[in-house]
């Protein structure tokens, strides 16, 4: 029954968290120190402002680097100097997040994360305080521990499939 589990059965209560004034460096190690590829950019009140993941923060570099290469074609002028000299959270995060409440099922989580290519939602209330994160490795957990679905065992399933093989291949001698 994959399809029931909701976000608030996945998600991390707990989640490091920055304000708009946190500085960037401060950022970058705190992904780093905690393997997480994105924060939440919080308010006073604890409502999400935004999100800061690893992408801006080596796009920031990159744009320091090399401001007119390729990878900034499709931004003005303005925002690659403003993206290059932001020294803040809440100067470089995406103002515009998606979130997911925590009744969603997992399952609407991921599609939200694949629509708008993230890695991390914020969970957030009616108000939109924030409740917790959920990312990828979360979502997943509901796979690697759903007991009506087990994982198949690749040691003893010999089949073609489960050894990486396309059956059409294995048919025809081809492995």
């Amino acid at each position: 029954m994959r399809g029931h589990h909701e976000v608030r059965d996945v998600m991390t209560a707990d989640p490091v968290t920055v304000t708009p004034a946190t500085p960037l460096k401060y950022v970058a190690g705190s992904l780093v120190k905690h393997k997480i590829s994105a924060v939440p950019v919080l308010g006073p009140q604890g409502n999400v402002l935004g999100v800061i993941c690893q992408a801006d923060l080596l796009r920031k570099e990159e744009l320091q680097r090399d401001p007119d290469g390729e990878h900034s074609v499709h931004l003005s002028y303005r925002a690659r100097r403003d993206m290059a000299t932001a020294e803040t959270a809440g100067e470089l995060m995406n103002t515009h997040p998606p979130t997911v409440r925590p009744d969603a099922t997992v399952a609407e989580a991921a599609r939200l994360m694949d629509r708008h290519e993230v890695t991390c939602l914020p969970v957030v209330d009616d108000g939109g305080k924030l409740l917790g994160v959920v990312g990828p490795r979360d979502l997943l957990r509901v796979f690697a521990s759903d007991d009506s679905a087990p994982l198949s065992d690749p040691e003893r399933d010999q089949s073609p499939t489960a050894r990486g093989t396309h059956p059409r291949l294995a048919s025809r001698g081809l492995t």
